[in-house]
């Protein structure tokens, strides 16, 4: 039970840094034209006829970070390679990034690793989940530390 609760709470904690680099950058104007919250919108969309909706959209991204991704981890963390939380939470984060260049982008109608936005929509998804497993990786080992 404990390592359930530290996985959602390191997948809560790295989802929310992944939302806040996704915002900040949008607000900076860089590469304003691929947000993958809207490419989500569209997996939705087409996956589970859901209406147009960014409010869904970031639901979905939070729940699936902090629950399905958290769980997962907590979950994998023991037979996942590497000596630290952090490293194990990085090849999670590459893992990770292969699933969703392999389910999300072709629903949402952008092709397996979404090269249909070009190069740059899986090099940034790429940047994101490691930053994502990282946290993830970091925030659980610092967790199981206090727990």
């Amino acid at each position: 039970m404990a390592r359930a609760l530290l996985g959602v709470m390191a997948g809560f904690t790295a989802t929310l840094v992944i939302s806040l680099i996704l915002v900040l950058r949008l607000a900076a104007g860089i590469i304003p034209w691929y947000n993958p919250i809207e490419v989500m919108n569209l997996a939705a969309q087409d996956l589970l006829s859901t209406p147009d909706s960014l409010v869904l959209a970031w639901s979905i991204h939070f729940v699936v970070g902090t629950v399905v991704w958290g769980l997962l981890f907590a979950l994998l963390v023991p037979h996942l390679p590497g000596r630290t939380p952090t490293r194990r939470g990085l090849e999670f984060g590459v893992a990770s990034w292969l699933v969703v260049m392999l389910t999300v982008f072709p629903l949402a109608g952008s092709g397996f690793f979404g090269l249909g936005l070009g190069l740059v929509a899986p090099l940034s998804m790429l940047f994101a989940h490691l930053v994502f497993g990282a946290v993830i990786g970091a925030v659980y080992g610092w967790g199981k530390d206090v727990v």
